[in-house]
């Protein structure tokens, strides 16, 4: 990885004000010259952004700003709070830009290069002369900004509020998930994703505390816009927006006073320096743009490992889905680190309350796994006070002296990872536990599976052993009596989450279920197959029987033990979010094209395949049968071309394709 930062001279870099008389406003264009940020001050001393495309204003004039508060024992009234919303001083602008390459262990992309414009403007509150930074970058796909708290203190700051909104204008159409509210199991960003509603629209009530991030957005003139936020660190909390109907504002939100049982707070307070997460926007006219990106990576601070060679992404059994029982029975566990051996997996995944079974339970398995190859992973549950989920272990991940002895013994007995579940919470508290558990768990060379959790925020390059998050209404649902509506639900949710939540990383969605469930799935079995190459999860687990998997034809088996869990490219080659999806992923030469659609009548997907290097390919189809619940398959030479591929009533397809030389 290489990171420089060169100061540029340029005119495409030092633009003037946009009105040479108002010297209270600046600009950055990014690199090619399509998106330009713009920043001004107010008549009330507030600031604003906003955001143009060409000559298409994305982002109409959107208010900046927060609120910090501090004690100063020095004065007289020790109680200080500058109000950054007004009465604020904006200069003295900096400029440079930015340029960085990087390699990714998991994900869509491993070689990654990111460039942009940068501005940096100081901020000076009138009445206290406390001072801020903001930054702004813009790059050809997008702008970001984010808060700098500047200078040295070892009091600590709170952060009281925030303003930053995002007003894209009425007449747009939004793609969201409803922030859950607290309870016993929430918030985990476990709520369906609506299927498109105009942009402003509140959440219902009852339906949940606002929207959730990512947002994906398709405002009147076609642009495509993905907000979300990188860069999280232990001194701020996670975000969430709060709409306005009234001109398409959306506003960034706290976390709810209730979540996590009311443990920790929900205002963020840190000593200085601090650094504000990223918000940024992913804006293009086309889709495929938005997909493809790994700007919640080219964002996030560098690796922190100097070594990740015992990283390694990998596909896995998961043996609860099926038998929630089967976590604490030793012989189904034996099961299904022989499952995974048979189907030529790389591991296992032992769940909830495996530490009733004996003392000794993790040496036993462990050895099983190793008689097999199969490495295995380790559930526990995050708790703590802020939850009160009683499924075990718990109690070990919340302390740091414990979670680091735990870490040391399940390294010593040649554990691959562990799955940490119910968090709860998206406070500052609680940021600081996911970071503090990557770092422990990285010093011990454990892999990382987060459950009932937060949303990815670009952790996965600092961290590369975090392998997948859930933050999803994931294949689980299938299992569950109280969620009647899951199986109907799936076959348009299937097509909207690799547009919105899959975008920002990896996501444990636990897919590829063939055979009956507690709540059947209405889509092909060949759309389920297809999910494993839709669905992006440095950890891929399969959440069926033995015998479901079994059941399935050779071709079908032989996709599944081959599997990628990381990939070296992706593309979109079609689709739109509650309809269809049609994406190419790569691993070496190998390419693999799947596609699913939320079709209730049978019928065709395009297949554009002209982007493909070779002339000639030597193809393995998977396909729906005659009817959703059958298995089919071909093998043919192809050539690059548009296809045409027939599909079932939620349908779906795979292609693997080799080159012929």
């Amino acid at each position: 990885m290489i990171r420089t930062a060169l100061r540029a001279g340029c005119m495409a870099l030092l633009m003037s004000a946009a009105n040479p008389g108002n010297a209270g406003e600046w600009r950055v264009e990014s690199p090619g010259g399509t998106i330009t940020a713009k920043v001004r001050t107010t008549a009330d001393g507030g600031l604003q952004y906003s955001v143009v495309r060409g000559q298409h204003t994305v982002v109409e004039w959107s208010p900046l700003g927060l609120v910090l508060s501090w004690m100063d024992q020095s004065r007289a009234d020790p109680a200080q709070r500058a109000d950054f919303n007004s009465t604020v001083l904006a200069g003295n602008p900096r400029r440079r830009t930015v340029t960085d390459r990087y390699t990714m262990v998991t994900g869509k992309r491993r070689e990654n290069r990111y460039i942009a414009n940068e501005l940096t403007l100081d901020l000076t509150d009138h009445e206290t002369g406390k001072t801020l930074a903001i930054e702004f970058q813009a790059a050809d796909d997008g702008i970001a900004f984010r808060y700098i708290l500047t200078g040295q203190s070892q009091i600590y700051y709170r952060v009281e509020s925030e303003a930053t909104s995002f007003v894209f204008g009425p007449g747009g159409v939004h793609w969201g998930q409803p922030y859950d509210k607290a309870s016993l199991w929430q918030p985990a960003y476990e709520a369906p994703y609506n299927t498109g509603l105009p942009m402003g629209t509140s959440i219902s009530p009852g339906d949940g505390a606002g929207w959730g991030i990512p947002a994906l957005f398709r405002d009147e003139a076609g642009t495509w816009i993905l907000l979300h936020e990188t860069g999280l660190n232990s001194q701020y909390h996670g975000s969430h927006l709060a709409p306005d109907a009234r001109n398409g504002a959306y506003h960034i939100a706290a976390p709810l006073a209730e979540d996590g049982l009311g443990t920790g707070s929900n205002v963020p307070a840190t000593t200085l320096p601090a650094a504000l997460p990223w918000r940024f926007m992913i804006i293009s006219d086309r889709l495929a743009d938005v997909v493809e990106s790994n700007r919640v990576f080219d964002l996030a601070p560098p690796t922190r490992l100097a070594d990740n060679s015992w990283i390694a992404p990998g596909v896995a059994t998961w043996s609860w889905a099926a038998d929630h029982d089967s976590s604490h029975d030793f012989d189904k566990l034996v099961a299904s680190i022989r499952l995974a051996a048979e189907m030529g997996l790389d591991y296992s995944l032992v769940d909830a309350n495996w530490n009733k079974i004996a003392p000794d339970v993790v040496e036993r398995l462990v050895a099983e796994g190793n008689r097999q190859h199969v490495g295995l992973m380790f559930w526990y549950n995050s708790g703590g006070a802020h939850n009160s989920v009683t499924e075990e272990p718990r109690n070990l991940m919340d302390n740091r002296q414990r979670r680091r002895a735990e870490f040391a013994r399940l390294s010593r007995l040649g554990v691959r990872g562990v799955k940490i579940d119910f968090f709860q919470s998206d406070k500052q508290e609680r940021i600081g536990q996911y970071l503090e558990t990557l770092e422990d768990a990285a010093e011990f060379h454990l892999m990382v599976n987060f459950h009932g959790c937060t949303i990815p925020r670009g952790w996965q390059r600092t961290w590369p052993n975090l392998m997948t998050m859930e933050a999803v209404r994931g294949g689980e649902h299938y299992s569950f009596t109280s969620e009647p509506d899951f199986a109907q639900l799936s076959t348009r949710q299937n097509t909207v989450l690799p547009f919105t939540r899959n975008v920002i990383g990896s996501m444990d969605f636990t897919p590829i279920q063939f055979g009956p469930q507690v709540r059947q799935h209405l889509t092909s079995n060949a759309h389920e197959a297809a999910l494993g190459v839709i669905f992006e999860s440095g950890i891929q687990h399969l959440a069926d029987s033995a015998a479901a998997y079994r059941a399935a034809s050779p071709a079908f088996r032989r996709y599944l033990a081959d599997l990628p869990a990381a990939w070296d490219e992706t593309r979109l080659l079609a689709g739109y979010p509650g309809r269809d999806v049609v994406m190419a992923r790569r691993k070496g030469q190998r390419w693999y094209v799947a596609g699913i659609s939320a079709s209730d009548v049978p019928g065709a997907l395009p297949v554009d395949l002209r982007f493909l290097r070779q002339r000639r390919y030597s193809a393995t189809v998977l396909f729906d049968g005659n009817d959703t619940s059958g298995f089919s398959a071909r093998s043919e030479r192809l050539r690059p071309a548009i296809r045409s591929v027939p599909i079932a009533r939620h349908g779906g397809f795979v292609m693997i394709l080799d080159p012929l030389r």
